[in-house]
């Protein structure tokens, strides 16, 4: 059994003499994987817009040379 001192220094802080529990809210594993492809999808549109850039980049050089 968790005595009031275990409970103080694990995710637990002390407000006005409540315990306010400190864990990170709970997510389902169906809002965790639609999280996880939104993240994938937002990486994979900022990888096509860098290398985009990184093109027209290049192009202005190739321009420069001739």
């Amino acid at each position: 059994m968790k005595t009031y001192r275990d409970l103080i220094s694990s995710e637990y802080t002390i407000k006005d003499g409540r315990l306010i529990n400190n864990a990170p809210p709970l997510e389902m594993g169906i809002s965790k994987a639609a999280r996880l492809r939104k993240e994938v999808r937002r990486g994979e549109k900022i990888s096509k817009i860098a290398d985009g850039i990184e093109m027209a980049e290049a192009r202005k050089e190739i321009r420069k040379l001739f």
